[in-house]
């Protein structure tokens, strides 16, 4: 007999719940189509295209709607 493994599609709400409950500690985590995924840390690259990106996006929308960028910010040394 061979076992049939199904995983477990996570809601929003089941990853928020999680979240509260302190489940995922301290790790970088997202849900993408129900699955809970580890992300690696944001390095200098990225933070710097998704700033532009927003820059664009901004001027492109001209007011028509409010942009916000998700960023935990970055210093010249490296930390984030």
């Amino acid at each position: 007999m061979v076992a049939t493994l199904t995983p477990v599609k996570w809601s929003i709400d089941d990853y928020h719940r999680m979240i509260e409950a302190g489940m995922l500690g301290d790790r970088r985590a997202e849900l993408l189509w129900g699955e809970i995924v580890e992300m690696a840390p944001e390095g200098k690259p990225h933070a710097h295209l998704s700033s532009r990106a927003g820059d664009y996006i901004r001027e492109k929308l001209a007011g028509r709607a409010k942009v916000r960028e998700a960023n935990r910010g970055m210093t010249d040394h490296g930390d984030n």
